[in-house]
């Protein structure tokens, strides 16, 4: 296993500052430094449920082998898309907020499943950047949950910035067009520059979709393996195609591969792994009532992640009581 530094300390560059162009609920970018903290280097790094590919884009340095999956094949198709046609991405998602468009491009995108899905299977494929581009704008735009799900539910479009993610926290002033906010501004100026970024990281990232097992049966081998695990928690498996079992089976994935660098994530309690670390954290609140969430999460690091690092460091994410 590659070890940090001497002086333990992540190089932090361009990558790090790196983020998902939407919002993405259950994001691991808040914790993102401290689960590379015990990965470290590894020559193998896996995300089997990559979502908002926070954890990847926060990688100090990339590793020699990245490998991402979702088994959403808008997500994974999004990715695949940036990848390899980021103008063309750019070119669909720039577009303004539109109710009716809304709801037209979500009839669209969910009758173009079966085609992505079964096109996705070749790693070679570029992606569909007309249906990355709708689905970005529409994950932007969208309020609440349903946008691309199996079942659509009838939902609005934002009609202010509140809950709109980074499109619309405005980091970078708009350039017109009020309310299109700053993945969207005039002429797709800041769509562009930040896909073309997303793709020279993505250059050398395997983009897989289908099942969370799939990436790992193909692609890891070897104890220099990093793997991080964030499948959908314990009573909330509903949310991956109904998997009752998800959480189950990759708790005896993880139980059954100890010398790999892996991180997993839940809830507190979720999973009884002897021998792991558990640290355990709080999100905040996505209100502007400040405050944290009632829940706690945690994440389980295996006999084979670096040493925890200095609790000192931590102070802003942990409990100084806890354990």
């Amino acid at each position: 296993m590659t070890a940090l530094p001497p002086d333990g300390t992540i190089v932090q560059g361009d990558a790090l500052a790196m983020r998902a162009p939407f919002p993405y609920f259950g994001g691991k970018s808040p914790v993102a430094r401290v689960v590379w903290a015990r990965l470290g280097a590894p020559k193998q790094y896996i995300e089997p449920f990559c979502g908002s590919a926070a954890v990847l884009l926060a990688a100090p340095r990339p590793a020699p082998l990245e490998v991402v999956n979702d088994l959403n094949g808008f997500i994974a198709n999004f990715w695949r898309a940036v990848k390899a046609q980021p103008d063309a991405v750019a070119r669909a998602a720039d577009y303004p907020v539109s109710h009716i468009d809304l709801g037209a491009r979500h009839g669209w995108l969910l009758e173009q499943r079966a085609r992505l899905g079964a096109a996705l299977q070749d790693a070679e494929w570029p992606g569909d950047a007309q249906a990355a581009g709708w689905w970005l704008w529409g994950q932007c735009s969208w309020i609440g949950s349903g946008w691309c799900e199996w079942v659509a539910r009838g939902k609005v479009p934002h009609a202010s910035d509140a809950g709109r993610g980074v499109q619309a926290r405005g980091q970078v002033p708009h350039a017109g067009n009020a309310g299109r906010g700053e993945l969207l501004t005039t002429g797709g100026a800041v769509a562009w520059e930040w896909l073309h970024r997303l793709a020279a990281r993505l250059e050398r990232v395997r983009v897989v979709h289908g099942d969370w097992e799939r990436c790992l049966n193909h692609h890891y081998g070897g104890d220099d393996s990093a793997v991080f695990l964030d499948p959908p928690y314990r009573m909330f498996e509903n949310v991956y195609a109904g998997a009752a079992r998800i959480a189950d089976d990759v708790e005896a994935w993880a139980r059954g591969n100890p010398a790999l660098q892996i991180a997993l994530c839940g809830h507190e309690g979720d999973y009884a792994l002897p021998g792991w670390d558990v640290v355990r954290w709080k999100r905040p609140r996505l209100t502007y009532s400040g405050g944290e969430t009632t829940d706690r999460e945690a994440i389980w690091f295996s006999p084979g992640c670096l040493p925890a690092p200095d609790a000192r460091a931590q102070l802003e994410l942990f409990d100084e009581d806890e354990d």
